[in-house]
C-alpha cells in the first residue's frame, strides 16, 4: 500500500509511528514502573480527595488561608501543600468541666457511673465561689457546646477549650455573686443556670468562638470542706424552724376556720333568740291588748274570768287541802302537822266574789 506523506499528521513534528515507536523504547527501558510509581504517589500520597461524613464540615486551607468550608460528600482538593483539609464534628456534643477534672480522662459528669464520677480531681481555684451574701461555696460546673462556625472556632481562638473555660468560670463568679448561698443551694439553681448560659453565650460570641452553649448543669454546689459540719447544723435547724412553721400553720388552718364556725353558730342563736323574743312580745302585746279591750267592755266579768283563771294555775303546782271552818278534830285523821301548812285563804274578794262566801 503506497505510502502518501502528505496526509499523515504530524504531532510536535512527530508521526504517529515515531510516537509509537518513542512509547515503546520508553516503556522497554522501565517507564511502566515509574508511571506505576507516579500514579501511587498521585492518589496515595498527594490524596486530591478527601470524604466529609454527614455531621461534618471540611475546612479547606490554601497555602495556611481558609479559603471554603465544604459539606458533606467526597470534595477535591489541591494536592499538598497546596491546600489542607481540617474536618471537624458539627453535631457531637463537647463537655467541658470547670472546678473539676475526671481522672479517667472522661470530662462528661453525667455519663459516668456513680461510683465513677466520685473519682474525679477538684480544682478549688476554679470551684470555690462568693455568693452574694459573702459566703463562700464550692461549686462545679459542666458545659456542653457544639461547634456551630468551624472556620471561627479553629482560627480565632487558639486555644478554643481554655478559652471558654475561661468564660464558663468569670461568667459563674458573675452569676453566684449576685445570688445568696441559699438560692445556689436550694431553689435557684436553674435560675442561676440559665443566667449563666445567657451570659457564657454573649461572651462566646463577642469573641467570636464559633460555639453554641446547648446547658449548663451545676454538677455540685455545697459549702468548703472546713465548714460543711457546721453548715449542715445551720440547715438541719433551717428545716426544723420551717416544720415548726408548717406545723402552726397547719394548726392555724384548722382552728380558724373551727372558731369562725363557733362564732357563726352563736351569732346565729342570738339572732335567732332575738327573733323569738321580739315575736313573743308582740304576741303578748297584742294579747294583753285584746285582752285590755274586752276589759273595758266588761270589766266586771273581766276581773272574774282573770281571778278564776290566775288561781287554776296557782292550784295546778301546789299542794293545797280545802276544809270547812267549822270542822274539828280533823287534823289527826289527815295526818297533817302545823309544820309547813299554811291555810289558804279561800274567801274571794268580795268585789270579785259578788259579796258571797265560799
Amino acid at each position: 500500500m503506497p505510502n502518501n506523506d502528505d496526509n499523515v499528521v504530524l504531532l510536535f513534528n512527530r508521526t504517529p509511528n515515531d510516537w509509537k515507536e518513542l512509547f515503546q523504547k520508553f516503556f522497554r527501558s522501565g517507564g511502566a514502573v515509574l508511571v506505576i510509581v507516579l500514579l501511587f504517589l498521585l492518589v496515595f500520597v498527594v490524596n486530591p480527595f478527601y470524604k466529609v461524613e454527614a455531621g461534618e464540615q471540611g475546612v479547606v486551607l490554601r497555602f495556611g488561608k481558609h479559603v471554603r468550608t465544604a459539606g458533606p460528600g467526597l470534595r477535591f482538593k489541591l494536592p499538598w501543600p497546596i491546600e489542607n483539609v481540617h474536618i471537624v464534628d458539627i453535631q457531637k456534643i463537647h463537655f467541658l468541666p470547670i472546678g473539676y477534672r475526671s481522672s479517667d480522662g472522661q470530662e462528661n459528669f453525667f455519663s459516668q457511673s456513680t461510683e465513677a464520677g466520685r473519682d474525679r480531681t477538684m480544682i478549688q481555684d476554679e470551684a470555690l465561689m462568693l455568693t452574694g451574701d459573702e459566703n463562700i461555696l464550692h461549686v462545679e460546673l459542666e458545659i456542653q457546646y457544639r461547634i456551630i462556625s468551624p472556620a471561627d472556632y479553629l482560627f480565632n481562638v487558639r486555644e478554643q477549650e481554655e478559652a471558654l473555660r475561661d468564660i464558663g468560670e468569670a461568667t459563674l463568679r458573675r452569676v453566684i455573686g449576685d445570688y445568696g448561698i441559699d438560692a445556689a443551694l436550694t431553689e435557684g439553681k436553674s435560675e442561676i443556670e440559665n443566667d449563666i448560659l445567657i451570659f457564657s453565650q454573649e461572651l462566646a460570641n463577642r469573641f467570636g468562638l464559633g460555639v453554641e452553649i446547648q446547658t449548663i448543669n451545676m454538677v455540685e454546689a455545697q459549702p468548703p470542706n472546713a465548714v460543711q459540719d457546721a453548715f449542715k447544723d445551720v440547715i438541719s435547724a433551717k428545716e426544723n424552724k420551717q416544720e415548726q412553721i408548717n406545723r402552726a400553720r397547719g394548726y392555724e388552718n384548722g382552728e380558724i376556720p373551727r372558731a369562725e364556725g363557733e362564732a357563726a353558730k352563736l351569732v346565729n342563736e342570738a339572732s335567732g333568740y332575738y327573733q323569738e323574743r321580739i315575736l313573743t312580745a308582740q304576741g303578748e302585746i297584742q294579747k294583753y291588748s285584746a285582752l285590755l279591750k274586752e276589759y273595758r267592755r266588761s270589766e266586771e266579768v273581766t276581773r272574774q274570768r282573770l281571778y278564776l283563771e290566775t288561781m287554776e294555775e296557782i292550784f295546778e303546782s301546789a299542794d293545797f287541802t280545802l276544809i270547812d271552818k267549822n270542822l274539828a278534830n280533823i287534823l289527826p285523821l289527815l295526818h297533817l302537822s302545823g309544820e309547813g301548812t299554811a291555810k289558804p285563804d279561800i274567801n274571794p274578794p268580795s268585789d270579785a266574789m259578788g259579796g258571797r262566801e265560799q
